[in-house]
């Protein structure tokens, strides 16, 4: 089975169309200034600053972390997600994320921050409690590659471009799907069992999360759900339509394309 991937560049240009909208629409009320329509000009420069902060503000990586939740690990509670996560990190030589769990049983986790060095991994209850070692293991190098790989930066600038639209409709949450990389999660697993040398690891637990009823948190927000929803090792329903289309792979078929290595 292979992969279609989106290419980086084409999502990286999309990315920064959209993100250069509030600017552009900023840079025309500058020019009506300029002309001498003072009354234009001010409404457009204004509208142009507003929406870039606004969006900027709501689709921040630090907003979208507190809004997902969950307490932060403890190496006495949570032994086997810290250790785990503090030897993958030195194996994949990325910082240790600040580790948080979701008291919630739907098996999923997502790595969410601006840069390896302030990026949150939160992982729920439901997940940490379907999994055996090995299959954590799989699941959490999995989450650290997209650190690695420079996949966690790249969402948060998506997801800042995009924080306002979501606010005020669902599209955004398919078209994010595309700007971070319809194939991120399907090259994260094979770099991840690259590093856990154990592909049936990730397979087995992602064949666990296939076949739960829910992979979806319970009370995230509306335009958290939109932001984050493809960016969750198993992504959320209001981007599945879009990434299906555009040739990303189910989990299931993610765990059945490990298991042809």
């Amino acid at each position: 089975m292979t992969v279609s991937p989106m290419p980086r560049a084409e999502a990286s240009a999309a990315a920064r169309v959209i993100a250069a909208l509030p600017v552009l629409v900023a840079a025309v009320g500058v020019a009506l200034l300029a002309s001498g329509m003072i009354a234009v000009g001010v409404a457009l420069l204004l509208v142009g600053v507003a929406v870039g902060l606004l969006g900027r503000r709501i689709g921040s990586p630090e907003r979208l972390a507190a809004s997902v939740g969950g307490r932060a690990a403890v190496p006495a509670k949570d032994a086997r997600l810290v250790n785990l996560a503090e030897g993958l990190g030195v194996a994949l030589g990325v910082p240790v994320p600040e580790l948080r769990v979701i008291d919630d049983p739907a098996p999923n986790a997502i790595a969410l921050g601006s840069s390896p060095s302030r990026t949150v991994l939160a992982c729920t209850t439901g997940l940490l409690d379907l999994l055996d070692r090995m299959e954590l293991e799989g699941l959490l190098a999995h989450e650290l590659t997209h650190v690695k790989r420079g996949d966690v930066a790249r969402a948060a600038s998506a997801t800042r471009s995009l924080g306002l639209f979501a606010a005020l409709a669902g599209g955004p949450a398919r078209l994010l799907g595309r700007l971070a990389g319809t194939e991120r999660e399907s090259l994260a697993d094979l770099q991840a069992v690259g590093v856990t040398r154990y592909p049936p690891g990730l397979a087995s637990a992602l064949e666990k999360i296939a076949a739960a009823p829910s992979v979806r948190p319970a009370g995230l927000d509306r335009t958290t759900a939109r932001l984050t929803a493809a960016l969750w090792c198993a992504p959320l329903e209001e981007c599945r339509t879009a990434s299906s289309r555009s040739g990303a792979l189910t989990v299931a078929e993610r765990a059945a394309a490990l298991r042809e290595l």
